[in-house]
């Protein structure tokens, strides 16, 4: 590597000697500095601390100057905007290497006028302002970028944390009401249930956890779907029965809310009457519904990922519909997931 850069200052200024003579050793080895610091903005401030003293010390022909000046003109501009935009100080030592860089030629012409001189700094200082605002430009750019894209990876940290605290709150429901049933009469494998949940819950909240520690590069956690309902529900007990007909499909999204929708009434069923019945039917249609033998219950639930009203949130967000309410003297939460959509998100509400 060290070689290849070698090549790049000694080579070119070696060409260029047959055309300069030894007049133009010094601007051109400020042209080829120049190109170094375009590539690599490290060296900026080497490349304009040179270009300002080749120019102040220049006292050759202006031919020189004025064949390599496009060469060290355009990979300044460059390096202008690269450290503009990294907000680097040494972009106003480039800047001024830009703004002078024509007095090189203007000033040991033989007829010099000073309003040419003045007039070509003024072109120069023109395109050094270009360069430095088109640097600050993508600077911002950059700056809202990072500030959305983390906004969005804290909303998505935030859901997840919501997501995961269903399934806690499902998972202690049970053991509480497993513990209460224990205090009255054991059942067999009353105690081992216990332990299960105890431990879902566990790896749920150390999930939560890592979710929220997790680094930009890290994967997002996994998330459940349709996959996941026989399991929550053979673990709710006997007197709850799933019905997915054949062929019943959904996208992930929504299936991660007909998901939460399922953990979301299991959990109330079992706050709130748990000898309920439950019965879950997911048809070809996409029609979700969780009717229980159970009281009515409030809707007005606070919303954002908790309650029947965080689930409405969540079912529109994929391009559903959600009701839940009394009927037939049963309580029926019903979803019409037919036109959902597999939106970014997994079918949470955007910020």
């Amino acid at each position: 590597m060290r070689a290849y850069w070698l090549l790049l200052l000694v080579v070119p200024v070696l060409c260029g000697l047959p055309f300069t003579r030894s007049a133009g050793i010094l601007v051109s080895i400020a042209a080829m500095v120049a190109v170094a610091a375009a590539v690599r903005p490290s060296l900026g401030l080497v490349a304009a601390a040179v270009s300002i003293g080749v120019t102040v010390i220049y006292r050759g022909p202006p031919q020189p100057p004025g064949l390599w000046l496009i060469f060290e003109f355009t990979p300044l501009l460059v390096l202008l905007t690269r450290t503009a935009r990294a907000g680097r100080w040494v972009a106003a030592l480039v800047a001024l290497a830009v703004t002078v860089l024509p007095l090189r030629v203007t000033l040991h012409q033989p007829a010099h006028r000073l309003d040419g001189s003045v007039l070509v700094v003024a072109a120069a200082f023109a395109c050094a302002v270009a360069a430095a605002g088109l640097g600050l430009y993508r600077r911002a750019q950059d700056g809202r970028r990072a500030r959305a894209l983390a906004a969005a990876r804290r909303s998505q940290r935030l859901e997840l944390a919501r997501d995961l605290h269903d399934l806690v709150a499902h998972e202690v429901t049970g053991i509480v009401l497993e513990a209460q049933a224990a205090r009255v009469a054991p059942a067999a494998g009353s105690y081992e249930r216990i332990e299960a949940a105890g431990q879902r819950a566990l790896t749920a909240m150390d999930d939560m956890v890592a979710a929220l520690r997790t680094s930009d590069e890290d994967a997002p956690p996994r998330v459940h779907g349709l996959a996941d309902l026989p399991g929550v529900v053979s673990r709710f007990g006997p007197a709850a029965t799933l019905a997915i007909e054949p062929g019943a499909a959904l996208p992930a999204a929504a299936g991660s809310v007909a998901y939460h929708v399922v953990i979301e009434a299991l959990t109330n069923v079992r706050r709130h009457a748990p000898a309920a019945d439950v019965a879950i039917t997911l048809s070809t249609a996409g029609i979700l519904t969780v009717v229980s033998d159970m009281p009515e219950i409030s809707t007005t639930r606070p919303a954002g990922g908790n309650g029947l009203e965080g689930l409405r949130e969540r079912v529109e967000a994929v391009g559903g519909t959600f009701g839940a309410g009394p009927r037939d003297g049963r309580w029926e939460v019903r979803c019409d997931l037919s036109r959902s959509a597999d939106v970014p998100g997994n079918g949470r509400p955007q910020p």
